[in-house]
């Protein structure tokens, strides 16, 4: 319901003003109590949550670190692949320069082998057995 303050009295006025005042104080009163009480929870949430915080971020850290070692172990690793590999090239290319070159070789030696005629050969074999046979018997030395 409205009130008409021009029609009441000084008193009246100052009455309803003194009513109006303390409402107003003790709704001051409950905003500072409401808002210290916001600040007091945050305060402790703030105290609780830093440390948990400041914990999984030194855990992050560590993990981070970690990380980084199992990579650079991973690097070194992938290089001493890569250098076995390239060790195994190397010595399957030296086995091919091997079986290249005996190949060869054993290609000339074939090569020189059948350029003998065996014909020829055993008749040179025959020669030399009639003339060593003789002077075997002239050096005493035949049956």
């Amino acid at each position: 319901m409205a009130k008409n303050y021009a029609e009441m009295t000084d008193h009246d006025l100052l009455v309803e003003m003194l009513k109006a005042q303390e409402k107003d104080a003790r709704r001051g009163l409950l905003a500072a109590v409401s808002g210290f009480t916001i600040a007091a929870v945050f305060a402790i949430a703030f105290a609780i949550l830093i440390p948990f915080a400041i914990n999984s971020l030194n855990n992050i850290d560590s993990a981070l670190k970690d990380c980084t070692v199992m990579v650079e172990n991973a690097q070194v690793t992938i290089e001493q692949a890569q250098t076995t590999l390239s060790g195994i090239d190397t010595m399957t290319s030296n086995v091919n320069s091997v079986v290249v070159d005996n190949t060869e070789s054993v290609n000339s030696a074939l090569t020189e082998i059948n350029k003998i005629d065996i014909a020829k050969l055993n008749q040179a074999i025959d020669d030399l057995a009639n003339v060593v046979g003789p002077l075997a018997k002239l050096f005493g030395g035949g049956n």
